[in-house]
């Protein structure tokens, strides 16, 4: 069973769960974690899965509409222009002031014309804005009262990220049939039935109609069109159904004649399990301590616009004395349970109003049973029209005399029965009125409702359910449905989470492995945490500089291959408990997107731990590089490089905020850009780049630079600045470039002094495998990022200015070089070593070994 809530408050799914369980299924509910995590727990026989819902699309939607209604008309006087003029306005009025001659009072009058021209332009810019404003104002209330060709591919993108987030889920579950509750997941259900047929597996599916679609009452951003766009989403898929199952007669005829169905629907009425005792519980009287004798009217259900509770606040000023308790579902915090209480405090009432939690769904006849009245003052819509509420049978069983608008169903059964009266909706007066009159014969009501046994016999559970069973005994062919003897009662279940046993983590890496970190994480993982086990992907992109990896893929293939993309995620959301997915790209190919959003989204459903992990350029903002220091290489932001890197940050940057998870950073100056994130040190595998070999004891030093990137390490800057040392035979100079990692231990081992890089203002991998060899390291590390080093960082600083002289202090003071270059290998030792990275990941991440 799909539905597209939470399930905690749907009684209806509940009850419909336990059922067929009753009867012999095996049951899960898949509804929407209210977190960013999946969720499991059981229900008694019941299997409840949660899974996380994120509203990409919805939201691309609704910032796209936002865009589109800033102003176009405007002037360019923004409030930081104006503020500009002002101030300069003042300076020379202040010039002015100090001087007395003819030619002062001709610029004091110039400057006065100017003033006005420019207050001229800021009102004509406000009046444009506001009748922009006004436009389209104008045109989106009128393109919402249109329902003319509303499609609900155009107009509810919600429904497809009800899909991105659902459907992996159902896919990874053992199903035969798929039961949704409610329009919004009927294609869900439709698409993932046709993906099990495709496969050759037996699949069908069941709507259970809540609503009748075609008559949603509209509130909020619930409008004509797309009410129209849940019906267009209705009438595609109904037909496809093996099963339609409704909640009244009347909606049931309606949906077969709307939609011209074969047959009509089975009526599975939404009624409360009316057998045994009241469930014992704090009644609603008791809760707001009021005596006995003090009349109260109780609400019990959904807070919004169209259930007119409005209607009853705005009586009570004609009802003095009487009591209006509100038991709010989801809560008494939402914006129109708030609007009801401001009503309150308006008519003066407030202190007679009542907004309370919600009670657990087999408590609420308990609950109820003290008030004197139940109500249900629903608007006038075609779906209210043909509704019996649950609520209208749970105040039943309680023994409450009801009061309900004049929507027909209801409005019918209330009149047959005799069990309380009947207004007209949306009408003050008449509420009023019938309230008046039923609470002078509540005694009466009450009498008639107790002494009338077979009344609500027929709409109980315990009839409807029959119903839906037989529902399932029609597509099994009857052999695998079971009456049962007894049937479980949903105030005899408690959900309970499910405890799953701690296997050791599963750790997927991927897919940048820059610099060979991915490895060496997960290297530094599996020597700290035993039982824990890693699997490193890797784009391959043609590089010479490539590094151990797990998978390594090649970039045609990774962009290209479905099938392995498809192998490689289901392998993952078979084995792995966590996945780091490193940069911000894909792992999975382009199989979910271009980027992180949607493997995680994949991941996350099928209950895989999802954190990021960032290296450099994909985070790092060039524009506030070239702010902090004057040696960036961002400096000129029209340069081709530049610009695609800080286009590649500011699509990126938004996908990060808006990620919920932990996020990890392999250098400490990208806690500049990104404050939230934590430090995971980049890792130096010590017995590989520790050497023996003599330091600074040649006569002429040989310096190494090796950029990865010869743009963004200032390597120019480097061979320039230290040609006139080796033209002067002060050192040896070697530029390395392309160099495998296999040899590059050997290369920086030869070396005594490394420059790293001179630009960019930070350090990295290559700086601190330099001095894991015990080499003196000469860097640009900006004072900022030292100040983010653990402590204090034996990186020489240097800059294009003094590189020259600072290596030339390295050749005349060998042993106060060799003592930095002993601290560096401590610095590594303490802080990159792995283990300091694998403690930082394994409290970030949540890992854990046997």
């Amino acid at each position: 069973m799909i539905v597209a809530n939470d399930i905690s408050h749907d009684t209806r799914v509940l009850k419909s769960g336990l059922a067929l369980t009753d009867a012999g299924l095996e049951v899960t509910l898949l509804g929407r974690s209210t977190s960013s995590r999946r969720e499991e727990s059981t229900l008694g026989p019941l299997r409840v899965v949660r899974v996380p819902v994120p509203w990409t699309l919805k939201e691309a939607r609704d910032d796209a509409r936002l865009r589109r209604r800033r102003p176009r008309l405007s002037l360019e006087l923004n409030p930081a222009e104006r503020a500009r003029h002002d101030l300069r306005d003042g300076l020379r009025r202040r010039e002015l002031a100090l001087d007395e001659g003819r030619s002062a009072r001709l610029r004091e009058r110039l400057l006065d014309a100017r003033h006005q021209g420019v207050r001229s332009l800021v009102e004509i810019d406000r009046r444009l804005g506001h009748a922009e404003r006004f436009v389209w104002k104008v045109v989106d209330a009128a393109v919402h009262r249109t329902p003319v060709a509303a499609s609900w591919r155009s107009e509810l993108p919600e429904i497809d990220d009800y899909e991105l987030g659902m459907a992996p889920a159902i896919d990874r579950l053992d199903w035969d049939v798929i039961h949704a509750h409610d329009v919004q997941l009927v294609g869900v259900a439709s698409h993932a039935v046709a993906r099990r047929r495709r496969d050759g597996r037996k699949a069908d599916w069941v709507y259970d109609a809540h609503e009748y679609v075609a008559g949603l009452s509209l509130y909020g951003s619930r409008t004509r069109r797309r009410r129209a766009a849940y019906l267009d989403l209705e009438r595609e898929f109904i037909g496809d159904a093996g099963a339609v199952v409704t909640v009244t007669e009347p909606l049931a005829e309606r949906l077969r004649r709307d939609h011209r169905l074969s047959s009509r629907p089975t009526v599975v009425m939404n009624s409360p399990e009316l057998t045994g005792p009241l469930p014992e519980s704090t009644g609603v009287r008791e809760t707001l301590r009021l005596a006995a004798n003090v009349p109260l009217m109780v609400y019990s259900g959904a807070v919004t616009h169209a259930r007119g509770i409005d209607t009853v606040v705005a009586a009570l000023p004609d009802l003095p004395g009487v009591h209006l308790a509100v038991v709010c579902v989801p809560g008494p915090h939402t914006v129109v349970a708030q609007q009801l209480a401001a009503q309150a405090r308006k008519l003066g009432c407030e202190d007679r109003v009542h907004l309370l939690e919600p009670v657990r769904p087999h408590e609420v006849t308990g609950f109820v049973a003290s008030a004197d009245i139940g109500l249900l003052p629903l608007r006038r819509f075609g779906s209210h029209d043909v509704a019996l509420a649950n609520k209208l049978f749970e105040y039943l069983y309680a023994g409450l005399p009801v009061l309900v608008s004049d929507c027909p169903a209801q409005r019918d059964f209330v009149v047959e029965h005799r069990v309380g009266a009947v207004h007209l909706a949306g009408d003050v007066a008449s509420f009023t009125e019938q309230a008046r009159q039923l609470l002078v014969r509540r005694d009466e009501v009450r009498a008639l409702i107790g002494q009338t046994p077979d009344l609500l016999r027929p709409y109980a559970w315990s009839v409807q359910q029959r119903s839906l069973r037989q529902v399932y005994r029609d597509l099994f062919g009857g052999e695998r449905v079971s009456e049962p003897a007894t049937t479980t009662r949903l105030d005899e279940v408690v959900e309970t989470t499910v405890a799953h046993p701690e296997r050791p983590s599963v750790v997927g890496i991927g897919p940048a492995n820059m610099a060979g970190q991915g490895w060496e994480w997960a290297k530094a993982l599996e020597r700290t945490i035993p039982g824990l086990s890693t699997r490193v992907i890797c784009i391959d992109r043609g590089s010479p500089l490539m590094y151990p990896a797990d998978t390594v893929v090649p970039q045609k293939q990774f962009a290209g291959d479905a099938e392995w993309a498809a192998a490689l995620e289901s392998d993952a959301l078979d084995t792995w408990t966590h996945a780091l997915i490193e940069a911000g790209r894909p792992l999975f190919g382009l199989r979910n997107g271009r980027d992180f959003t949607g493997d995680a989204r994949t991941l996350r459903s099928l209950g895989v731990e999802v954190g990021l992990l960032f290296h450099g350029s994909e985070l790092r903002n060039p524009r506030d590089n070239a702010l902090r220091t004057r040696w960036s290489p961002f400096r000129d932001p029209r340069e081709a490089l530049t610009r695609r890197l800080q286009q590649q940050r500011d699509h990126l940057f938004p996908l990060i905020a808006r990620f919920d998870g932990p996020v990890g950073v392999s250098t400490p100056d990208l806690l500049l850009d990104l404050p939230s994130a934590t430090w995971v040190p980049v890792v130096v595998d010590l017995g590989r780049w520790g050497t023996r070999a003599p330091l600074l004891e040649r006569a002429r030093p040989r310096v190494v630079h090796a950029p990865s990137r010869a743009s963004l390490k200032g390597s120019d800057h480097v061979d320039a600045a230290l040609a006139p040392l080796v033209a002067e035979g002060l050192i040896d100079y070697q530029r390395l470039e392309n160099v495998p990692p296999s040899e590059m231990p050997d290369c920086i081992a030869g070396a005594d002094i490394v420059v790293d890089q001179l630009s960019i203002g930070i350090y990295g991998v290559a700086a601190a495998e330099a001095m894991a060899a015990g080499r003196v390291v000469v860097s640009h590390v900006m004072p900022e990022v030292r100040a983010l080093c653990p402590e204090e960082l034996p990186v020489l600083e240097a800059t294009p200015d003094d590189v020259a002289d600072v290596v030339r202090r390295v050749a005349d003071d060998r042993a106060a070089a060799r003592g930095t270059a002993a601290a560096g290998v401590e610095y590594v030792r303490a802080w990159h070593d792995g283990r300091r990275s694998a403690t930082v990941m394994r409290e970030l991440f949540g890992l854990h070994g046997r």
